[in-house]
């Protein structure tokens, strides 16, 4: 046997030995058939933060046997810059003959119970609160062995804090806070005492970023009912750097709530120190707040005075959170100062705070000058106290009457930087007036109010004894008591009811109820289209005197003097009218005379231009007569002599 007949038979051996092994190690998977692969959708959008996005993506085929099973990977084949978010499987969502592994991992392994069609739907997931979402297009590539589909996530940046979403709350005073981060006391979220992070629940370790969204949102509500929250406030100057005059607590929100805002903070850990942690990181990039002063006054951040404004910067604690406080304090100067609180280009809120110095003026205006007998008219007088630059100074003064017997005694209300304190009084049993002495500290004012028994004199007028049909009047009703002081408040029951016209008209007039001031009240009405006399009658009620007195007041409509003077007004416009069209008519005569005359002046000039042409005519026909008679005397001349 050749040598090369040898080794045609070893090949030979070896070849059917290599077939004989390929049979004998075949893979338990080799009688899938029909494999598939689908995902639910190609696109999808999510906003930054720690929420998850998923797609349902189902893997189907024909097995052969049990355990027979296919893989399914899914790869992150681009990403935002700065993204730490990759794509897992999450248990099924539902399976037919098939059991899934790796469940956490981005291979998983869909493995046939029995010989048959398999099917099963798995959840590919991307982002968690360990590893957020950032702004960006992610691209996960699905393949399943020849099989491959793609899904394009896009995750917007989300609106910046709105006006309307966003929360600013003023306290007066100052801020608390511990390790450093300022806190507005009784805008804490809870008991820890921090507007700017979230305290840990007890005993229940981290937090959700849901938790802390729903905590956010309860204490808003809690704070949008505060009457200590405010929009301005008044403030002793103080000292300059150490007087804290407010503090202010932002709440950032493009939504009615925190919750359904697309704006994410960051959650905390259980740490004493409330800092992000590897499970609960800083999950949004920040939205820096500005505060700014115009007026007296710094502004304060994280302990630190920051001068007239300040910008959170992004190594700033707080800027990431959803909450976070400004403190605003004293530079020693009194005055009006505009805080303005803004994110980027969008102005969340305005405050204003007053600073005063010490007290040097007080200023009382009565509001009503008669206060009834033995009884008590709230806010009669009010005050207002100021300091020597005039910037309005709270106070709460008190009340002295000269004539007790008259005005029996008075209480008055704090005043704010923008309500006056309001004082009440209360009249004795004696009618007459008193001088009543308001006090704060060293600083007086005075004012004269009288207590008055019922109006005993009541009147009816109106403004003008004559009118014309449908002209405007005025009705006066006044009303003085027995020591002439005039009525000056509301009286129920002034008059016994609505006043009667001797004429229908449509104008309602006084009714029982009437409001003096300094003891006047008017009211106003149309007159009747009828010729002659108008009246209105009517009685004093129970506020007046004890018994009723008849009241009555007469007009005359488009009568005597009213009537002539609108008559001659009319024939002297008629009269006016007939001088203007005379004049109108002796101009128009004039005119066409004019107008004759320049034709007749226009004819005689062609008359004699036309005589001028026809005597040059003559002239010339004279002169050449002339000429020709000399030159026939010539010619005689000329013969004769010869």
């Amino acid at each position: 046997m050749s040598t090369k007949t040898t080794f045609k038979r070893i090949a030979l051996v070896a070849v059917m030995a290599l077939g004989l092994g390929t049979v004998a190690t075949a893979p338990s998977n080799a009688l899938v058939n029909t494999p598939s692969l689908t995902l639910a959708a190609s696109t999808g959008t999510a906003i930054p933060g720690g929420t998850a996005a998923t797609v349902a993506t189902t893997v189907g085929f024909l097995a052969g046997a049990a355990s027979d099973a296919v893989s399914t990977s899914a790869v992150l084949t681009s990403a935002p810059t700065g993204n730490t978010a990759f794509p897992t499987w999450a248990a099924s969502t539902s399976a037919t003959n098939a059991t899934q592994g790796g469940a956490t991992t981005q291979t998983m392994t869909t493995t046939a119970v029995a010989a048959g069609a398999v099917s099963h739907v798995a959840n590919l997931t991307i982002g968690s609160n360990s590893f957020p979402l950032i702004a960006g297009v992610y691209v996960v590539t699905v393949t399943q062995g020849s099989l491959s589909a793609t899904w394009t996530l896009t995750v917007a940046a989300a609106a910046g804090p709105t006006t309307a979403g966003s929360r600013v709350y003023m306290q007066a005073g100052a801020l608390a806070g511990t390790l450093g981060y300022e806190a507005a006391g009784s805008l804490a979220m809870d008991a820890g005492g921090y507007t700017v992070k979230s305290a840990v629940n007890a005993g229940a370790g981290n937090r959700s970023y849901a938790a802390t969204t729903a905590l956010i949102d309860a204490n808003v509500s809690t704070q949008s009912t505060n009457a200590a929250n405010v929009t301005s406030l008044a403030v002793a100057v103080g000292t300059g750097g150490s007087t804290a005059w407010a503090n202010l607590g932002v709440v950032l929100s493009n939504a009615s709530t925190v919750t359904t805002s697309t704006i994410t903070g960051a959650t905390q850990d259980g740490a004493a120190s409330y800092n992000p942690s590897a499970a609960h990181p800083f999950n949004a990039a920040g939205y820096p707040v500005t505060v700014s002063i115009s007026g007296p006054g710094w502004v304060s951040y994280s302990g630190v005075i920051r001068g007239k404004s300040y910008t959170e910067l992004s190594t700033d604690g707080q800027v990431n959170y959803l909450q976070r406080s400004f403190g605003i304090i004293s530079d020693g100067t009194t005055g009006t100062s505009t805080i303005t609180v803004s994110q980027g280009a969008t102005v969340l809120a305005t405050r204003t705070i007053v600073s005063y110095g010490a007290l040097a003026s007080l200023t009382a205006t009565v509001v009503n000058k008669q206060i009834p007998l033995s009884a008590a008219t709230i806010g009669a007088v009010t005050v207002v106290g100021k300091d020597a630059s005039g910037n309005v100074v709270p106070v709460t003064p008190t009340v002295t009457s000269a004539t007790t017997a008259s005005i029996a005694s008075g209480t008055c209300s704090a005043s704010t930087a923008t309500t006056a304190s309001s004082c009440d009084i209360t009249a004795g049993a004696t009618t007459g007036s008193s001088v009543l002495t308001f006090t704060s500290g060293l600083i007086t004012t005075t004012a004269t109010v009288a207590s008055s028994g019922k109006p005993t004199a009541v009147t009816l007028a109106f403004d003008k004894a004559e009118y014309l049909p449908g002209e405007k009047f005025t009705l006066t009703l006044k009303a003085t008591n027995a020591a002439g002081v005039p009525g000056d408040k509301p009286y129920t029951a002034l008059l016994a009811g609505a006043l009667t016209t001797s004429q229908s008209i449509t104008s309602t007039l006084f009714g029982a109820s009437v409001t003096l001031v300094d003891g006047v009240a008017t009211a106003t009405g149309y007159m009747p289209a009828n010729v002659g006399t108008f009246s209105v009658a009517g009685s004093t009620g129970l506020d007046a005197t004890t018994a009723a007195v008849a009241l009555s007041a007469t007009a005359s409509i488009s009568g005597g003097a009213a009537l002539e003077t609108a008559q001659a007004a009319a024939d002297a416009a008629a009269e006016a009218t007939d001088a203007a069209n005379a004049a109108t008519d002796a101009a128009n005569a004039a005119a066409e005379a004019a107008d004759a005359a320049t034709a007749a002046a226009q004819d005689a000039a062609d008359a004699v231009a036309a005589l001028s042409t026809q005597v040059a005519e003559m002239i010339d026909a004279l002169k050449k007569q002339i000429t020709a008679l000399t030159n026939l005397v010539i010619k005689i001349q000329k013969k004769v002599k010869a």
